[in-house]
């Protein structure tokens, strides 16, 4: 079994990750591609072709979603039990 859980956070430019949709202009995008450029500033591309440039130290909100994998083992009783990985 898979399960999976969405969060919203705020981060700075070198806290954005692939995968991570932000809403710019009030769109939301799925970034794709994260590149370091001169000042420090990150340049997000995303699913759609469009790209955008982050300042440094910029706070911006995105939503993270984390994959977990859940699987049943034996316990030593013989009863099944649940372990996350």
């Amino acid at each position: 079994m898979n399960g999976s859980t969405s969060q919203i956070l705020t981060t700075i430019g070198d806290g954005v990750r692939l995968g991570d949709v932000v809403t710019i202009g009030g769109n939301l995008h799925t970034v794709t591609n994260v590149r370091r450029v001169v000042g420090g500033r990150k340049v997000l591309e995303f699913a759609d072709g469009n790209v955008y440039v982050l300042g440094a130290a910029l706070p911006i909100q995105v939503m993270r979603t984390s994959h977990t994998r859940v699987r049943l083992v034996a316990g030593r009783d013989g009863l099944a039990r649940m372990a996350l990985s």
